[in-house]
């Protein structure tokens, strides 16, 4: 450019920017997609073809895209649900779950937030924990929300239970039913009762269950009264229901959701046992058909926390009649002197039965006794016919005669002369006689100081002196470890120690969920496990193709081998072919007396080979096209 004038000497060879190169490379391209265009339009059914593919990759591409978007979609969903599953209870079974999710959100009425949600003011009032989720109460229990999950949830019909249900003989004839707790809902249920239900102060009437109170505070405002009246309450547990033990909650000022859970880990699905195909199941109720299990550590409490606004109509009606009144837990206790005793014994009784069924008890009919003073007057099984309640006279004689016996059998060596000593029509061991002892010096040391000499003086075999021993020692180690006890971890949220130092067995956790992939994406993902899996080979391949390029570069040498010709050759198979097709062609020319069609078929044949169509549907139909052509040329010749 230079020498024909073109450009400047001065300067130096000229550089074309690389926005111009850039701009080259888009014009190439689309003059490129503009002569395909072109192309396809001069001819209809291509463009017509063309169209179908582009059509059928755009719906393609749509549908990959929509696919992407609905598992991603599906993920984000699984997602938020996996996370609220870990820190909400979501789902407690039929019956109950609807109050789980009352107050969520803010599209409820606003009179219906205000009733389900908690009572803050009355929490502090009596000082209670302010919790307003599941996640809260669990965090508080020292257990997770699957745990939680698990001690709560409601089944008609389940593969494992959280009672053992077993039964005791009644004093009084038939068999008591108890539903003790398994140690993992007892921890929560110990948990309940001192973090929340011990808190709240019961009925100075009520003397069942509470610290301080006992049988014996429980009959001394009766003592030396003219009359003494007892009612007893007909299946006082299993009479309070689900929603009962929900309602003491909720007026304590929890929110509907945590009243729920709360009612639930307190009340027992009564289930049967039933054996289907080798597989234990437990059959049993609704969820308004639990009840208070008769066992649980919270059951006593949430007793006299019901019974408060019973207590105090009950009060109310004998401080009007002029009557003193207590409650041992079923047990109700009415007296009174003067007057009040001869007049009003009557229309006490009518209103007392009146208020129990009002307040959704039932009287026991065969339990009502009014004892009057000239006979014995009991209350909680002491007599309050003197000064200060004690035990009854019959109890200490038989209890002499039980001591009697056991010293007796002692001093002979059991021989089948002496018979056993007996207490309620079982044999009786020398620790319960000495229990026994104990209970009647503690009611009255005066009544009690004898018999309680002669059961220790049973205890002093050397058997009996060893298991002293053993007691005494059991007994330090129990002080020593007051602060760990099961029912102390429980109630500060530990896990309390388990025998041979084991781990408490959680729930599994739900895996977290996983983004589902398309098939275009897993086909992606093989064909990338694939190159990868090829990736330590091309090295080898490349260092291969250089071997190769330099014995290409290398001087040819020659041989008799016939598969060795020159680069580029057909492959043998491929020649093998051809002259067998060529040889066809000759045949069929001789057949039919006719070279024209031998010349016709060799060149198709030709040409199919530098076409590289060598199917041999195609050889045939050019052998048929040579043979028609070689008859209606031959004519002309």
């Amino acid at each position: 450019m230079q020498r024909l004038g073109f450009w400047p000497k001065a300067q130096g060879q000229p550089e074309v920017a690389a926005e111009l190169i850039h701009r080259e490379g888009e014009l190439q391209r689309e003059l490129g997609e503009l002569q395909r265009q072109l192309a396809v339009r001069r001819d209809p059914e291509r463009a017509l073809r063309e169209m179908r593919k582009q059509r059928m990759k755009d719906a393609r591409e749509k549908r990959e895209v929509t696919k992407r978007e609905q598992a991603r979609l599906r993920f984000e969903r699984a997602q938020a649900w996996h996370a609220r599953r870990a820190s909400h209870v979501g789902y407690l079974g039929p019956g109950v779950s609807a109050a789980l999710h009352a107050a969520d959100g803010d599209t409820k009425p606003r009179r219906t937030r205000e009733r389900v949600a908690p009572d803050l003011a009355r929490l502090a009032l009596h000082g209670l924990p302010a919790l307003m989720s599941a996640d809260q109460l669990a965090a508080a229990m020292g257990v997770s929300v699957a745990e939680l999950r698990f001690l709560s949830f409601h089944r008609e019909v389940a593969r494992t239970h959280h009672y053992h249900s077993f039964t005791l003989p009644k004093k009084t004839g038939g068999e008591r039913l108890i539903s003790a707790p398994m140690p993992r809902l007892k921890r929560a249920q110990y948990w309940v009762l001192d973090n929340v239900l011990g808190k709240v102060a019961a009925h100075d009437a009520a003397h069942g269950f509470l610290a301080g109170r006992s049988i014996v505070s429980n009959a001394r405002p009766h003592v030396g009264q003219d009359v003494v009246i007892n009612l007893d309450v007909k299946d006082f547990f299993p009479s309070i229901a689900f929603g009962r033990i929900k309602g003491v909650f909720r007026h304590l000022g929890y929110g509907e959701a945590m009243a729920t859970i709360f009612a639930l880990l307190c009340s027992e699905n009564r289930a049967q046992a039933w054996q289907v195909d080798g597989e234990h199941l437990f059959v049993g109720g609704k969820a308004r058909e639990r009840v208070l299990p008769q066992g649980a550590p919270t059951s006593p409490m949430l007793t006299n926390l019901l019974c408060r606004r019973m207590d105090r109509r009950l009060m109310g009606l004998a401080t009007q009649l002029g009557f003193a009144y207590t409650r041992y837990a079923d047990d109700l206790t009415f007296s009174a002197s003067g007057e009040a005793a001869r007049d009003n014994v009557g229309k006490l009784l009518s209103r007392v039965r009146w208020i129990l069924r009002d307040e959704g008890f039932t009287p026991h009919p065969d339990k009502e006794r009014v004892m009057r003073k000239g006979r014995r007057q009991e209350v909680t099984g002491l007599v309050v016919n003197g000064s200060a309640p004690g035990v009854s006279r019959q109890t200490r004689r038989r209890l002499r005669a039980a001591l009697h016996r056991a010293s007796q059998h002692q001093l002979v060596a059991a021989s089948a002369s002496t018979s056993l000593p007996h207490w309620q029509g079982q044999t009786a061991q020398p620790s319960q006689l000495l229990g026994l002892a104990q209970f009647v010096h503690q009611i009255d040391s005066t009544q009690g100081c004898s018999l309680l000499a002669q059961a220790q003086q049973l205890m002093r075999s050397p058997v009996d002196r060893a298991n002293d021993a053993l007691l005494a020692a059991s007994r330090q180690d129990k002080e020593a470890m007051a602060m760990g006890t099961f029912r102390v971890q429980a109630a500060a949220g530990k896990a309390p120690a388990r025998a041979g130092g084991k781990d408490w067995w959680q729930p599994a956790e739900r895996p977290a969920p996983v983004l589902e992939q398309t098939d275009q994406q897993r086909r992606e993902a093989r064909q990338l496990a694939r190159r990868e899996a090829l990736a330590p080979i091309r090295p080898a391949a490349a260092s291969s193709s250089s071997t190769t390029r330099q014995a290409d570069d290398a001087p040819l040498t020659f041989d008799e081998a016939p598969s060795q010709g020159k680069p580029g050759s057909r492959p043998a198979g491929k020649l093998g072919t051809y002259w067998t097709q060529m040889l066809i062609c000759f045949v069929m020319g001789s057949v039919f007396h006719n070279r024209l069609i031998t010349i016709f078929a060799m060149v198709m044949v030709i040409a199919l080979y530098h076409l590289r169509r060598q199917r041999w549907d195609l050889f045939m139909g050019a052998l048929v096209v040579a043979t028609m052509l070689g008859f209606l040329v031959r004519p002309m010749f």
